[in-house]
C-alpha cells in the first residue's frame, strides 16, 4: 500500500503538529488517524479548507471526524498524554468544539470538520470559531478496505510488514496530486512536527527502527482505546504494541519502519505432524493388503495403533481447520 500523503491548501497554513497514527488488525479492516494542530491566525475568512492527498482514497471509504471521542477526560488523556484538567464548549453545544485543559502542556481547541472524500483526496473544511484558547485541533478517522496499512512481505518462515511513510514528499509528486494542486491553486502546507504511530499485535517483531526518529515503544492500553474507539473492533485485550516516533523542522518527512510475524506457528506443525501421520497410515494400510483373512472383517485386522494414529490425524485436522474466536 503506498503510504504518500501530501497536506495542502490554498491559504498559507502551517501546521505545528501533525498525528498520524495507525491500527493494524491483520484479520479484519485497519484504521488509520489523520490529526491537525494549527493556529487561529491561519484564519484569512470564516473558514480554511485543509485536503489530504493520497492515491488509496476512494470516493466511498469511511471517514469520520473525532470531535466527540476527544471532548473527554479520559479520551483527552490517552491522546495527548497529559492529563485533562477541564473542557469546555466553544459555543452553546459540545457539536460546535471543546476547549481542552491540561496540566503540562497548553490548552487546546478541538473543532468539527465538514468532510468530503473524493478520489484520491478528502477535504476538510474548519469554521473559525467565535471563542478559543490555544491552538486549533482536529483529528479524523479513516478505514481501510484493505487488511494492512503496510506493505506485506510473505516468506516461507515469516511475513513482514513494511511502514514506510512519507509526509510532502514532491520528488515524485503522482500526475494526480499535480492536477490537484494546479487545478484548485493549493500548496503544501507547512509541518513543524510528526507525530507517527503505529500499534501493532504484539507477535510482531519490530526488526527495522529509524533510531533517530524513535522516541518510545510501549503496551497499548486496550481499555483506554476501545473507550476512545468503541467501534473499532478486533482488539485483544494485552495484546497489542504502539510505536511512536517523532521528526521535526523539516520540508518533507519520511518513517520507515518494519515488523516480522513469524508464519510457523502451532498449526503449521501441526500440519506437519499430520502429514507424517498421513503418510505413515497410507504405507501401513498398503501392508494390510497382503495379510487380509477372508474370513475375518476388514476392521478387525487393523492393529490398534493404526486407529489411534487416525483418531490423532481427525484431531488435527479439527484444530486445524476449526476457527478460534477471539476473546475481546
Amino acid at each position: 500500500m503506498d503510504n504518500t500523503y501530501y497536506i495542502l491548501a490554498k491559504e498559507q497554513i502551517c501546521v505545528n503538529r501533525l498525528h498520524v497514527c495507525t491500527w493494524e488488525f491483520p484479520d479484519e479492516s485497519s484504521y488509520i488517524e489523520f490529526g491537525m494542530e494549527f493556529p487561529n491566525e491561519s484564519f484569512i475568512k470564516d473558514s480554511i479548507t485543509l485536503y489530504l492527498a493520497t492515491s488509496f482514497i476512494k470516493k466511498n471509504d469511511s471517514v469520520s471526524c473525532l470531535l466527540k471521542n476527544l471532548s473527554d477526560r479520559d479520551n483527552g488523556r490517552f491522546i495527548f498524554n497529559d492529563v485533562v484538567s477541564g473542557i469546555d464548549n466553544v459555543g452553546e453545544d459540545s457539536r460546535d468544539g471543546s476547549i481542552l485543559k491540561f496540566e503540562k502542556r497548553d490548552k487546546l481547541t478541538i473543532l468539527p470538520c465538514d468532510i468530503k472524500v473524493n478520489d484520491g483526496f478528502i477535504s476538510f473544511e474548519v469554521k473559525k470559531p467565535n471563542r478559543y484558547e490555544g491552538n486549533l485541533y482536529f483529528r479524523v478517522l479513516i478505514k481501510l478496505r484493505k487488511g494492512t496499512i503496510a506493505i506485506k512481505k510473505s516468506g516461507i518462515a515469516q511475513t513482514s510488514y513494511i511502514y514506510d511513510f512519507k509526509i510532502n514528499e514532491t520528488r515524485n509528486l503522482p500526475q494526480n496530486i499535480y492536477d490537484l494542486k494546479k487545478n484548485k491553486g493549493l500548496e503544501l502546507c507547512k509541518i513543524e512536527n510528526v507525530f507517527c504511530l503505529h500499534a501493532v499485535p504484539d507477535n510482531f517483531v519490530f526488526s527495522f527502527i529509524d533510531s533517530s526518529k524513535l522516541k518510545n515503544i510501549r503496551k497499548l492500553e486496550t481499555l483506554a482505546f476501545q473507550r476512545y474507539l468503541p467501534d473499532v473492533r478486533g482488539l485483544s485485550k494485552d495484546c497489542y504494541n504502539i510505536m511512536f516516533l517523532k521528526d521535526g523542522k523539516k520540508d518533507s518527512y519520511s518513517f520507515f519502519s518494519m515488523c516480522t510475524e513469524e508464519t510457523i506457528g502451532s498449526k503449521q506443525i501441526a500440519l506437519a505432524i499430520g502429514m507424517n501421520i498421513l503418510c505413515s497410515l497410507l504405507f501401513a494400510f498398503s501392508s494390510l493388503r497382503f495379510v487380509k483373512v477372508p474370513s475375518i472383517e476388514w476392521y478387525y485386522q487393523v492393529p490398534w495403533e493404526y486407529w489411534v494414529a487416525l483418531g490423532i490425524l481427525l484431531f488435527l485436522i479439527l484444530y486445524l481447520f476449526t476457527p478460534l474466536k477471539r476473546k475481546l
